[in-house]
C-alpha cells in the first residue's frame, strides 16, 4: 500500500499543498473545505470532523507516514486534537501557519468572539461582522441585533444557522472571498458600519484589504487575537518535509551560475557553517563581510571583513548575495525575507525552504566548476557526491585541458 501524507486542510494553505502531486488524504470539516481540494492529483478527500479518537483511528487504518496541519489559525480544538492523534500514533506532524500581520493596527484587541460582543453592547453605531458563522452565537447575545451585518459564506446550512441565531435576511451578507480593500469598502458604507469586528487571518485570510477598508472609511476595528502563539512553518517548508517523510524525488534544481568577481557578499553568523561558505564566497572572488558577535577561528583566519556585533538590516546595502548562517531560526527567517524584500539572493542554512537560491557543494579546478545538489532532500547525498567528484575532477580537468589545447594547436598549425 502506497505512503500517504494526512493534511488536515480547509485553508488556502492546504490547497496550496495539493498542487504537487503527493500521494495525499485531504481532510476538510466541511464542503466548502473540502471543495478547495477538489480534482487534485493524487489527492483522496474525506469531509467531517473528527474527533481526537477519530483522527487517531483513521491515521491507523489508511497508511499514514506523516500528518500536516494546514486548518485555520483560529481551530485551536481541531490543532489540538491532530496534536493528541500524532501523539498516540507515533507520527511525526508539522504545522503550516500563515504569520499574524495587522494586530497592531486595530483598535481594539480582544481574546475572543465573546469579549468582542461585550465590547459591542456598551458602543453604538452598525457592525459589520467578519469573523464567520461559527462566531455567531456570541454576537447573537447583543441586546440590539439591529445594528449586527453578518457577512458569511453562502451556503445553505450556514444561512440556516444565522436564521436560527435570530440574523434576518436584511443583516446577512452571503459571499464567498476573497474581498478586495475595494469591496470591503462598500460593503462598509453600504451597511453604514462604524465597526469592523475581524480575526487575525493574515494575508492569506484578506486581514490586510479590511484593515485598509476600515482605515479609508474611518471605521474602527475589533480584532479577535489568535487563540495561542504556536509555532508554524510555510508550505514550502512542508512540502519539502513531506517529500522527506515519503522518501520522493522533485525536479532537479537548475544551476544558475553567476560572477561573484569584485561583489559584496555579506554572511550572518560567526560559525562553521559561516566559515564554510565565506571560504567558497572569497574562491569565487567575492568581496565578503562577515557579521556576527563572535568568530570562529576558521573565520578569523579567512581573507574576509569581520564586522563584530549583531546583524542589521543596513549590512544589506550594496550586497550581491546574503548567507543567513547564524545560530538562532528566527534571526535567519528575517534575514531571509528582509533580503527576499530586497530582491537579493538569499541562502538560509537552516531552512531550504526560505532560500531564494541553494547553497552548492562546489567543486573547482582553476576556473572550471561544477556544482552539487540533491534538491535539498538529503544533506548527506549532497557531500557524498560532491566528495566522490573531487577526488576525480582535478584530474579530469586538467585531461580535457590538455585535450581541449592540443586540438587548438592542431588547428592553428
Amino acid at each position: 500500500m502506497e505512503k500517504k501524507v494526512l493534511l488536515f486542510g480547509g485553508t488556502s494553505e492546504g490547497r496550496e499543498l495539493t498542487r504537487f502531486g503527493l500521494p495525499m488524504i485531504y481532510s476538510a470539516a466541511t464542503e466548502y473545505g473540502a471543495e478547495l481540494a477538489r480534482g487534485a492529483e493524487k489527492t483522496e478527500v474525506v469531509v467531517g470532523r473528527m474527533d481526537a479518537e477519530e483522527m487517531k483511528r483513521f491515521i491507523s487504518e489508511s497508511n499514514v507516514v506523516c500528518v500536516i496541519d494546514a486548518t485555520h489559525p483560529y481551530a485551536a480544538d481541531a490543532s489540538e486534537n491532530i496534536r493528541t492523534a500524532c501523539a498516540a500514533c507515533g507520527v511525526p506532524l508539522m504545522r503550516v501557519l500563515r504569520r499574524a500581520s495587522e494586530a497592531r493596527r486595530a483598535s481594539l484587541l480582544v481574546k475572543s468572539a465573546a469579549e468582542a460582543a461585550e465590547h459591542i453592547e456598551k458602543t453604538s453605531g452598525n457592525v459589520l461582522l467578519t469573523t464567520g458563522s461559527k462566531e455567531l452565537a456570541a454576537f447573537a447575545r447583543v441586546s440590539d441585533r439591529s445594528r449586527l451585518f453578518a457577512r458569511v459564506l453562502p451556503d445553505p446550512d450556514v444561512i440556516k444557522k444565522c436564521a436560527e441565531l435570530g440574523f434576518d435576511s436584511g443583516h446577512i451578507i452571503a459571499m464567498q472571498g476573497p474581498f478586495s480593500a475595494a469591496m470591503n469598502e462598500e460593503m462598509l458604507r453600504m451597511t453604514g458600519a462604524r465597526w469592523l469586528v475581524t480575526k487575525d487571518g493574515g494575508a492569506a485570510g484578506g486581514t490586510g484589504a479590511k484593515m485598509d477598508a476600515a482605515e479609508k472609511c474611518g471605521v474602527s476595528v475589533i480584532m479577535i487575537e489568535r487563540p495561542r502563539e504556536e509555532d508554524g512553518h510555510s508550505c514550502a517548508e512542508a512540502l519539502l518535509w513531506a517529500r522527506r517523510q515519503l522518501g520522493l524525488p522533485r525536479p532537479p534544481l537548475f544551476p544558475m551560475l553567476t560572477d561573484l568577481e569584485g561583489r559584496k557578499a555579506v554572511i550572518a553568523g560567526g560559525g562553521a557553517v559561516a566559515a564554510r561558505r565565506a571560504a567558497t564566497l572569497i574562491r569565487c572572488g567575492a568581496d565578503v563581510t562577515v557579521v556576527s558577535p563572535g568568530f570562529c577561528r576558521e573565520l578569523e583566519e579567512l581573507k574576509c571583513g569581520l564586522v563584530r556585533r549583531k546583524w542589521e538590516e543596513a549590512d544589506l546595502d550594496g550586497a550581491a548575495l546574503v548567507v543567513a548562517a547564524t545560530d538562532d531560526r528566527e534571526v535567519n527567517s528575517e534575514i531571509g525575507a528582509a533580503a527576499k524584500r530586497r530582491g537579493i539572493p538569499v541562502s538560509v542554512a537552516d531552512n531550504a525552504a526560505a532560500c531564494s537560491f541553494f547553497f552548492p557543494s562546489l567543486v573547482t579546478c582553476g576556473e572550471a566548476s561544477a556544482s552539487v545538489s540533491a534538491g535539498a532532500l538529503s544533506p548527506a547525498l549532497t557531500r557524498r557526491l560532491a566528495e566522490r567528484l573531487r577526488s576525480v575532477w582535478d584530474e579530469w580537468v586538467k585531461e580535457e585541458r590538455s585535450a581541449v589545447e592540443g586540438e587548438k594547436g592542431r588547428k592553428d598549425g
